[in-house]
């Protein structure tokens, strides 16, 4: 039996909600699930120590770190601890690397599920013009990679892009995720083109993405919704990883 480790470092609403529906996730395709929760306080040589022990665990399979992690903690060097082939999001050094250079990694769960998306709705992705506007590190820099490698062209749009909108209109396909609800509205779109949605904000109690969603739904031919879109794919992508190692 598989056993995936989730790392918390707090129980607020932007981690115990999707905390709570991996879990439930994992449990509904019998795959043991463990959650460990640590204070806010706790010290990056306790925390460290902690990851020690789950690469040590022959019981565990995989490990999520939820991030981010409190400021006085190095996220790379926790991130870093973590054995690449545990590290189902694919959050260390090893596997970011072996993603650049094309080699099998764990690929960020949000950017897997974008690409489960395109091939499962077999929407063409080879020769495609691609914009990502976002470029962290688990959504749009893993994102434009990922569709590199099947072949698109790739446009990185970021805060200090000029003209946005006049890039993301000559997208064919465009993937959000700029942590800002409404970033992208409909005149900023090309009709018929692809959207993909990876925001997750929380706007008067609601839940919503990057994108103005009743705008570019009129003018995009095909469009992920939030809730509902990617979230839930994320963590099939995490199980996935799981049971299946680097691809």
């Amino acid at each position: 039996m598989c056993l995936l480790g989730i790392v918390a470092h707090f129980f607020g609403i932007c981690y115990y909600t999707p905390q709570v529906s991996l879990v439930r996730s994992c449990r509904a395709i019998g795959l043991g699930c463990a959650t460990l929760a640590y204070p806010f306080e706790i010290e990056e040589e306790e925390l460290r120590a902690e990851v020690a022990a789950l690469n040590d665990d022959a019981n565990t399979d995989g490990v999520v770190l939820l991030l981010p992690l409190p400021a006085h903690i190095r996220q790379r060097i926790v991130t870093d601890d973590l054995r690449p082939e545990k590290d189902v999001d694919g959050l260390g050094s090893r596997n970011a690397g072996n993603l650049l250079l094309g080699f099998p990694s764990f690929i960020p769960s949000t950017a897997d599920a974008m690409l489960a998306v395109l091939r499962d709705a077999d929407l063409s992705v080879a020769g495609s013009n691609a914009v990502v506007v976002g470029r962290s590190n688990i959504g749009g820099k893993p994102v434009a990679l990922v569709l590199l490698r099947q072949d698109a062209t790739i446009t990185i749009c970021h805060s200090y892009t000029q003209d946005l909108a006049s890039i993301t209109r000559s997208a064919d396909i465009l993937v959000v995720s700029t942590g800002r609800p409404g970033s992208i509205t409909a005149d900023m779109v090309k009709p018929g083109a692809i959207v993909l949605d990876a925001g997750i904000n929380t706007v008067n109690g609601k839940v919503v993405g990057d994108i103005d969603f009743a705008g570019v739904k009129e003018v995009a031919s095909f469009l992920t919704p939030v809730p509902g879109g990617l979230g839930p794919l994320t963590h099939l992508m995490l199980i996935r990883h799981t049971l299946l190692g680097p691809q």
